[in-house]
Formats: structure tokens, C-alpha cells, sequence
């Protein structure tokens, strides 16, 4: 399932992941997991129309969804209207892989970034409240919310599992 963000939501104007500015008439996306800069061909299944979009963003991070549209790729995909849609992805254009190496040496598990902070705050709580230590991280106008450190990405993968078991989202991130 995709979803899609732009407009009133507070992220238009906003630094995405890869460091760009999100412009909501773009045709870029959010992925929890593809490199940034990856292009992707995206089909509604519901009425076949296509989009090619770059990857741009870390999410979404709600559970069941897959992507997360710009207004624009909303658009040309008929998916404004009912907010989410069964899609197809298609790797056009590959870019480079995520880091397998943190420069500090410790890894973390990023389970959202809001521009309202009172959201992170929640998600926060709902984290510490399944037992795990989460914190704010701010990042240009944002706040990232992570659980960790940990001393290797293969803890933050396992603790990945068990907190999307608890019915979080999020991807393993260098700290």
C-alpha cells in the first residue's frame, strides 16, 4: 500500500533524508529501506496508471505501507482521493546501497521523523512504554525518533523485528 505526503501536513519546505528540500510538485517518494536516489516505477493496481518517481525519503511508518508519494505522483496516480492505494514498485534505476558501516561504531533504529514535535514525543513514549530506550534526535527542522544505540547493526536489526512485532515501523540507521 502507498500512501502520500505534501501540503498541509508540515513537510513541504522541510529537509527530506537525502538532504534535499521537499517540494510536494516533484515526483520523489519516501522508502523505508531503497537508496536514496533510487527511481522507481510505481503502478496504482487499482486503475493501472503509472509514475516514475526518485527516492528521496526515509517512510513511511505506519504498518501495511510500502511508500510514501509526493503530492505530485499522488496526483498522476489517482491516489489524492482515497489517501492510500495498492501498488506495484518497479527498480528503474538502481542507486547506491544504504551504509553498512557507522562512522562511531554504533547503530540505532529510527521509528519516525515528525515535524511536529509533539508526535515524536508520543512515538517516543509509545517506544519506552514497550520497554525499549528511545530519543529525540533533531535533524533540520525534524525530530527523528530513535531507539538505541546498539554496538552492531545486527542488534538494531533484531530489536528492528521486535519492535515491528509491537506494531512499529522503522529502518536500522548508523548513529
Amino acid at each position: 500500500m502507498a500512501s502520500w505526503y505534501g501540503g498541509a501536513d508540515g513537510f513541504e519546505g522541510k529537509p527530506t533524508a537525502s538532504g534535499e528540500i521537499y517540494d510536494s510538485s516533484q515526483l520523489t517518494a519516501a522508502h523505508r529501506e531503497l537508496p536514496l536516489g533510487t527511481v522507481v516505477e510505481v503502478t496504482n493496481r487499482d486503475n493501472g496508471k503509472r509514475v516514475r518517481v526518485r527516492i528521496n525519503d526515509r517512510g513511511p511508518f505506519l504498518k501495511g505501507r510500502i511508500l510514501d508519494l509526493s503530492q505530485e505522483a499522488a496526483r498522476r496516480l489517482d491516489v489524492i482521493g482515497p489517501g492510500v492505494a495498492p501498488v506495484r514498485i518497479e527498480i528503474v534505476q538502481a542507486a547506491l546501497a544504504p551504509p553498512t558501516v557507522s562512522a562511531t561504531g554504533l547503530w540505532a533504529v529510527q521509528i519516525g521523523s515528525f515535524a511536529e514535535p509533539g508526535h515524536a514525543q508520543r512515538q517516543a513514549e509509545r517506544a519506552r512504554a514497550a520497554g525499549r530506550q528511545a530519543y529525540l534526535e533533531p535533524y533540520r527542522g525534524l525530530s527523528r525518533v530513535k531507539v538505541g544505540p546498539f554496538p552492531t547493526r545486527g542488534e538494531a536489526e533484531a530489536v528492528l523485528q521486535e519492535l515491528e512485532g509491537a506494531g512499529f515501523e522503522g529502518i536500522v540507521v548508523p548513529q
